[in-house]
């Protein structure tokens, strides 16, 4: 007889197993809390890395508000000035969690007597946390006085009360073109295709821009989304090749209207004709006499204020500097006496800005800017009341700016520059040249404010 003995598991071995496997249960239990804790303090220094980096930027830019201020206010008390830089710091900028922030500003050439140097603003913003750790980002940018002249002809519509507010009217013929003068002269180029005629009628129900038979290479702007009034003599082009039929304008017997050059978001930036003092006072020139003002070694502006001017015969005013003429009243070239020859004639020498507030007309032989250069002759008027007007053969190298009164141009000379009134009436039919310089002229006379461009950030 045998005997058969059965071995069992043994309770402390089955403990010990399940203790085992609790302890790795442990570990993998504490492996992933710790992984998860770690994820989220991670995504914590994330989080308030890209907040503080936000702040930083905030900050930044709020100090190049502040800097924008100072260059358009002209006004550097609380600045650190050394040469020609500028330099700032804004502080006391408290955050949560005991964080604290600053902004360093530093504006080069901040007085603009550097020539041809622009203005540099740089701004850096900087968050410093409770534990000492900072974040920093920094932003810099040139920083100019915004153009006034980006059209060709513009009607800014500010006088709503004066008929034809905001509107542009070529009503006979007239044709407009662009070119650069600062690449030589119109006729050494080939025209370009950018004059822009900008009507700034708000809500208008009809065309506010008409080109009847007038030959426009370029734009025409206005709120009005059907496009410009215009028949089928003409032109609206944006290039020399021909228009494909699927965009020539509505009427079927004109081909040469392009409604891809049609825009219902015009632009014309308007700004304040300083006021300006001091000055020598002079009487009227006498009939069939020729005055000089200014000297061709002059730095500085030389003003003169005539209480009104009405040149007639042959009078004639030679600007051979820089010259500010301060007309308060009537401003009339030729316009009595017969077949009068009467000018202000701008030498080769000189630059001219005119200021008046009542009546413009030029007629005789005009504003005869022998220079060319359109950025050196500008008339700038406050007048709201009269309806002013050129009517002359003599040639026009200017700019026209009169944003709260009518102008009527009734001749059909050649106008190099541009026109800016309240509207604008073209009854003849002149040949209008867009220098597309003046978009990037400043002209003194004008409070134009300074604005950043070629914004950009620095790496930290």
């Amino acid at each position: 007889m045998s005997l058969v003995h059965t071995r069992n598991t043994s309770p402390t071995s089955q403990r010990g197993i399940a203790l085992l496997v609790t302890m790795c249960f442990m570990l993998a239990l504490v492996i992933a809390v710790g992984s998860y804790i770690s994820l989220c303090y991670r995504s914590l220094q994330m989080s308030t890395r890209n907040m503080n980096s936000n702040h930083s930027v905030e900050l930044a830019e709020m100090g190049m508000e502040e800097a924008l201020w100072a260059l358009n206010k002209s006004t550097w008390t609380g600045w650190g000035v050394t040469g020609t830089t500028a330099t700032k710091t804004l502080s006391g900028f408290t955050y949560d969690n005991g964080a604290t922030g600053t902004a360093s500003l530093t504006v080069t050439n901040y007085d603009g007597s550097l020539a041809g140097t622009p203005r540099t603003v740089t701004v850096t913003g900087t968050m410093t946390q409770s534990d000492g750790t900072t974040s920093s980002r920094t932003l810099t940018s040139s920083a100019a006085q915004a153009p006034l002249f980006t059209n060709a002809v513009a009607a800014t519509g500010l006088s709503s009360s004066l008929a034809g507010a905001g509107t542009v009217v070529f009503s006979s013929a007239g044709t407009a073109d662009s070119y650069d003068s600062s690449l030589g002269s119109y006729a050494s180029q080939t025209p370009t295709y950018s004059a822009i005629i900008a009507g700034m009628k708000t809500s208008p129900t009809a065309a506010s821009v008409t080109i009847t038979n007038a030959q426009i290479k370029g734009y025409v702007a206005s709120n009005y989304s059907g496009g410009p009034s215009y028949s089928t003599s003409a032109r609206l082009l944006g290039s020399a090749t021909a228009i494909p039929v699927a965009y020539q304008g509505t009427n079927p017997a004109n081909s040469k209207v392009d409604v891809r050059q049609f825009s219902s978001s015009p632009y014309q930036p308007t700004f304040d004709i300083r006021t300006i003092s001091g000055g020598t006072t002079l009487s009227a020139p006498g009939n069939n006499t020729t005055t000089t003002l200014g000297n061709a070694t002059d730095t500085t502006w030389a003003v003169y204020r005539y209480a009104s001017l009405d040149l007639r015969g042959s009078t004639k005013i030679v600007i051979n500097g820089p010259v500010r003429l301060i007309v308060p009243g009537t401003f009339y070239i030729g316009l009595y006496g017969g077949a009068s020859t009467a000018s202000i004639e701008v030498s080769s020498t000189g630059t001219l800005e005119v200021f008046t507030a009542s009546d413009i007309a030029i007629y005789g032989n005009g504003m005869n800017n022998t220079s060319k250069d359109p950025k050196r002759m500008a008339l700038f008027s406050t007048n709201a009341g009269t309806a002013p007007d050129m009517n002359t053969t003599a040639d026009f190298y200017g700019v026209i700016y009169t944003p709260n009164g009518n102008f009527k141009i009734l001749s059909s000379n050649a106008i190099y520059g541009a026109i800016v009134a309240n509207s604008l009436t073209i009854s003849g039919s002149p040949a209008i040249h867009y220098d597309l310089e003046l978009r990037d002229v400043v002209f003194p006379g004008i409070d134009t404010p300074f604005a950043v461009s070629g914004w950009r950030e620095i790496t930290n």
